[in-house]
């Protein structure tokens, strides 16, 4: 094989994986969208911070405030949106009380029963839009 064919077998592989990649990388968003939930939590003494993104639903932010609650957690500060794709985003900071026995509740804790309230996915047939006439 000649530098030039070895050159133009190289050139067409490289176009083969960047069509791959745009493939992937459409399916991703789309499923991005379907699916996405994330909660990340990092704890260091009593000092929290919680970080959410998830699909937007009606009371979310009541529901997660009431569960840190139970868990022992007095949030001290909280910022949340909803971007205009439906994605609810939330950031917490909070204090960690101990419970009766004298325990502080830990990130496994916290996420798994985050996981529990938050939506898991945006179903295929409904989209969210912002309305110019929502509120929050």
């Amino acid at each position: 094989m000649d530098k030039a064919s070895i050159l133009g077998d190289t050139i067409e592989y490289i176009k083969q994986l960047r069509e791959q990649i745009e493939s992937l990388e459409v399916r991703d968003r789309h499923a991005g969208k379907r699916r996405m939930r994330e909660v990340e939590i990092s704890i260091i003494e009593s000092d929290a911070l919680l970080e959410v993104e998830c699909v937007h639903r009606e009371g979310l932010l009541l529901d997660v405030m009431t569960l840190l609650r139970e868990l022992g957690m007095e949030v001290m500060m909280v910022q949340s949106w909803v971007r205009d794709d439906g994605v609810f985003v939330a950031e917490m900071r909070a204090k960690i009380k101990e419970n009766g026995k004298g325990k502080k509740t830990s990130i496994v804790e916290v996420k798994n029963a985050l996981n529990q309230i938050i939506p898991r996915h945006i179903p295929h047939h409904e989209a969210y839009t912002l309305a110019s006439n929502d509120h929050f």
